[in-house]
């Protein structure tokens, strides 16, 4: 990587409420906050989780500026759509979740902008947001895109043959997305 990062020769990507992200020249994503403290935090997060390979790795922080590893693809909703659910796929999905648990994460939520899907079915989470303080059992984003798309069936009984032990986990969590964002389904 360059020594010198103007933004003028980078690709904006995207601009959220904590800031913007650029694709640098020499092809890493390059977040400029709008405080230190949450460049701060997010590096915090991506160092708690930097075992996982579900997350990108972070390469600097300079004052307001994190970066990091770039992620391509789609994410899950737009994948989907695209390419249908796969046994791999479900697969990738179960481990992330499974991931999650493992890394001791409260939100077990991850919205759809911010999990990817690569050409190769892998799967990366491109913003944890409040993982340790904001309290989401199941991974209710993920549910209500494999509800909406007809795929939840499908999906189901990927864990079935995957991971049986995990069925009941599944079921709970469904039964909690239906008996919680009911009023979201409805316009699929």
């Amino acid at each position: 990587m360059n020594n010198l990062i103007e933004l003028n020769d980078c690709i904006l990507l995207g601009t959220g409420a904590e800031g913007s992200v650029y694709l640098t020249p020499e092809g890493f994503a390059l977040k400029r906050f709008n405080t230190i403290k949450a460049a701060k935090k997010e590096v915090a997060i991506l160092d708690n989780v930097k075992d996982s390979r579900f997350f990108p790795n972070v390469i600097i922080r300079i004052s307001n500026i994190v970066v990091r590893e770039y992620v391509e693809g789609d994410n899950l909703a737009q994948y989907l759509k695209a390419n249908g659910l796969s046994y791999s796929l479900s697969i990738e999905l179960i481990e992330l979740i499974e991931d999650l648990k493992r890394l001791k994460f409260k939100r077990i939520n991850i919205r759809n902008a911010h999990l990817f899907i690569d050409k190769n079915e892998k799967v990366m989470v491109i913003d944890p947001r409040k993982p340790y303080t904001k309290v989401t059992p199941y991974p209710k984003d993920i549910i209500k895109i494999l509800l909406k798309l007809n795929l939840f069936d499908t999906f189901l009984k990927n864990v079935l043959l995957y991971r049986p032990d995990l069925l009941d986990y599944w079921i709970d969590a469904h039964n909690f997305v239906i008996h919680n964002y009911r009023h979201l389904l409805r316009y699929a």
